[in-house]
């Protein structure tokens, strides 16, 4: 019996080492819209749940309010918004929340305090981990969704809200 739990465990362990081994494509996807009720700027960002935790050596283990202390500084050093005389906007940061695959970070700023139609955005999440991480911006004004390929030395982009 022993040698069938045994065995049931390494083929078990196995399994999971491929289907994690598995995961080579390094994706991030940024949405940016317009909240016309609420008069805000909402900004969605969607990684793996693993590579957050290799950026961020962080586990299942840790306590919440710490790791999102940790989620909210790493976040705000690889993504800013500026307008366009270089000032950067300050994100209100609204929460995250993830599922075994996936991990949501939400921020938010009221459009009152952004006084440029003319943005520009910096989004170099896990490009310092990654060569080939590549993260999609989405930016949806109202009038249409413009998107923005971001990659590992092109991180930066400027558009028109």
């Amino acid at each position: 019996m022993k040698v069938l739990l045994s065995f049931l465990l390494i083929v078990t362990t196995s399994v999971f080492s491929l289907q994690a081994s598995a995961h080579r494509y390094h994706f991030g996807l940024t949405n940016l819209s317009v909240n016309e009720r609420t008069q805000t700027l909402e900004v969605s960002h969607r990684f793996f749940v693993a590579d957050i935790e290799k950026a961020l050596s962080i586990s299942a283990s840790k306590e919440l309010n710490e790791a999102q202390r940790q989620m909210e500084s790493y976040v705000n050093s690889r993504f800013q918004i500026s307008q366009e005389n270089g000032e950067v906007v300050k994100l209100n940061w609204v929460g995250m929340e993830a599922d075994v695959h996936d991990i949501w970070i939400y921020q938010e700023v009221p459009m009152v305090d952004i006084s440029s139609k003319k943005l520009n955005v910096k989004q170099s999440m896990l490009m310092e981990i990654e060569r080939d991480q590549v993260n999609t911006l989405n930016v949806n004004n109202g009038r249409g969704t413009q998107s923005y390929t971001l990659k590992p030395g092109e991180s930066k982009v400027g558009f028109t809200l």
